[in-house]
């Protein structure tokens, strides 16, 4: 599954976190500052570059795909298709460098 939730429990304070499909949608909005509002320096650092990367991507491919194809469609599904499909890739990025946070931090995975 694209999107899966995630539940973490803290065993020593007995709380738990949810990761659920609002958590993907802030992180694809935020990015870095997700990460960073929830208390993740080092993560946000790493998904600030890796955010750079996917944007960067995303304009040399627009760039690309305009300059190949005359037709007007193309170009114009293409602006729209990849900028969705990088921010979908940085939610789930995001998702996953707070997941390895959690877990390093020693909270555990629930089921």
């Amino acid at each position: 599954m694209l999107f899966e939730p995630y539940r973490f429990d803290n065993l020593e304070t007995d709380e738990s976190i949810f990761v659920d499909g609002w958590s993907y949608f802030w992180a694809a909005i935020g990015g870095p500052i997700y990460l960073l509002a929830k208390g993740y320096l080092r993560q946000a650092a790493l998904m600030a570059v890796l955010s750079a990367m996917l944007a960067l991507g995303v304009a040399t491919a627009l760039i690309l795909i305009a300059g190949l194809f005359g037709d007007i469609v193309i170009p114009v599904v293409s602006a729209i298709a990849l900028p969705l499909m990088a921010l979908a890739a940085q939610s789930v990025i995001a998702v996953q460098l707070q997941r390895a946070a959690l877990i390093s931090r020693g909270w555990r995975e629930g089921y």
